[in-house]
């Protein structure tokens, strides 16, 4: 093992950096010269030729027929999966080959399944799990081996000080993975009335099948889990294809509140994992003015679309649907003019004339003329509380 300062591993990530521009948010990965891959909300899969390959806050899974290759980024030493240093990243590394090097930071979680493992040609004990830079450098190395499945394991890495590469022994077992990564979700403030939405996503990262036996949420009844797959639940290993849970939060009351989603599964190291919920149920006022602004304006999309007009026969029945327009218009004069009393006594008017009830006759007809009425019996009740 050879050992480099960290500024020279930081000028490595700089170099890079510079070399680099974002890719879409559709992220294509193949053949690529410079692949950056940085916030990705789902775990990221290279199975193909790509050029170097800087990860920031993201989960990349190297999977047999993955190349890193110095070739397709232009030579000259471009071969790299590098880390963004200070950020958190999985790696998880199946297959493939990287030309350049692997370049990781004390910050990541590096695991590299298979067997046979030695360092600088120095087989490890078979039992060894984890490479640890215990130095004050970095530390440089060949890390080789066997996949699981037969083919060689060629990897150049460098590892940060304090910095751990875990070495995923052949073996046979589920490894639970859970979305979102901190395993908590605050809702923030939704409106009472109103809903939002959040995925709890199971992943398999383990060799072995994944028996997850239930799902369950407790906590405030504003929370529910509303859509997912029924139980019990198997998840294939080595995929990056999650199960989907859909958490809706609804508040019904203007309060702080919290629930837990548990899973329960079969893995032997994390058997139940929690995923916190928390949000605040907020009544959002909207002014006088602006309701009766919002009633002008849905009067004359209504009247535009069809969807109101004016009831009685002959001339009257438009001659009734501008009186209508002229009461509302009165109305908002009478709020803005800060008249409460009187904009109450109109919008009564209003309202008879729009409920659907034959005495007194209704000036307008229509699809649009119930929520009409329900906008200015809503308007009544504010400015009267």
């Amino acid at each position: 093992m050879r050992t480099e300062s960290k500024w020279q591993v930081g000028l490595v990530c700089v170099v890079l950096m510079a070399l680099l521009t974002p890719t879409a948010r559709a992220l294509e990965v193949c053949n690529q010269p410079f692949l950056f891959i940085a916030g990705e909300p789902d775990p990221v899969d290279i199975d193909c030729a790509t050029g170097t390959t800087f990860v920031s806050n993201s989960t990349v899974n190297l999977l047999p027929g993955a190349h890193i290759s110095d070739a397709i980024g232009g030579g000259l030493g471009t071969g790299y999966l590098s880390v963004d240093y200070g950020s958190t990243n999985t790696i998880n590394i199946w297959g493939g080959q990287i030309d350049t090097m692997l370049n990781t930071a004390s910050t990541d979680t590096v695991t590299i399944y298979g067997s046979d493992f030695a360092v600088d040609g120095v087989l490890l004990d078979p039992s060894q799990d984890q490479i640890v830079n215990t130095g004050g450098g970095t530390l440089i190395f060949d890390l080789t081996g066997v996949y699981e499945d037969g083919s060689l394991i060629d990897l150049p890495c460098y590892l940060e000080a304090d910095g751990v590469i875990n070495l995923g022994l052949s073996q046979t077992a589920p490894e639970i993975e859970v979305l979102p990564a901190l395993l908590e979700w605050d809702f923030g403030n939704v409106e009472v009335g109103q809903s939002a939405i959040v995925l709890v996503q199971i992943f398999n990262y383990g060799t072995a099948d994944l028996n997850v036996s239930s799902v369950t949420i407790a906590g405030d009844a504003d929370f529910a889990i509303t859509d997912g797959p029924a139980m019990p639940l198997v998840i294939a290993p080595n995929t990056s294809i999650g199960v989907d849970f859909e958490v809706t939060y609804a508040p019904a009351t203007e309060v702080p509140a919290s629930a837990v989603v548990t899973i329960v599964s079969d893995d032997e190291d994390e058997s139940i994992v929690d995923v916190a919920l928390s949000g605040v149920g907020i009544v959002i006022v909207i002014p006088p003015s602006q309701q009766i602004q919002d009633i002008l304006d849905y009067f004359d999309a209504s009247v535009a679309d069809g969807t109101l007009v004016g009831y009685g026969p002959g001339n009257s029945a438009s001659k009734r649907l501008n009186a209508l327009q002229n009461m509302i218009e009165s109305a908002s004069n009478l709020i803005n003019a800060g008249d409460d009393a009187q904009a109450i006594d109109q919008l009564g008017s209003i309202a008879k004339k729009t409920d659907g009830i034959s005495k007194p006759q209704d000036f307008v007809a229509g699809d649009a003329a119930a929520v009409l009425n329900t906008m200015i019996n809503d308007l009544i009740a504010d400015l009267a509380s």
